[in-house]
């Protein structure tokens, strides 16, 4: 079971990034149409993050709330140092 919710919340993860930037729905323009889709795409990370984390403990699932955890905050992380290693990559 914690490597199907893994699976899932990386996949949720990127489709919120790909929303977020403008590859899955509509292309943010402007500036406030950015703010506004990186906003929604955090209010959804942080919803998904918070309402899986409180049903798999009330379900008494301790390894799939470790994985649904560590998988929801390690890989923003993860994302965010491997934009970095690209960036740099391009000096």
């Amino acid at each position: 079971m914690a490597a199907i919710v893994v699976l899932v919340d990386l996949l949720v993860c990127a489709v919120l990034l790909l929303a977020s930037v403008g590859v899955i729905g509509t292309e943010p323009t402007t500036r406030a149409e950015e703010t506004a889709a990186w906003q929604s795409a955090g209010q959804l990370y942080f919803g998904w993050l918070v309402v899986g984390a409180t049903s798999l403990a009330l379900l008494r699932m301790p390894k799939a709330l470790l994985a649904h955890v560590s998988t929801m905050l390690l890989s923003p992380i993860a994302l965010f140092v491997l934009l970095l290693l690209l960036s740099s990559g391009r000096g």
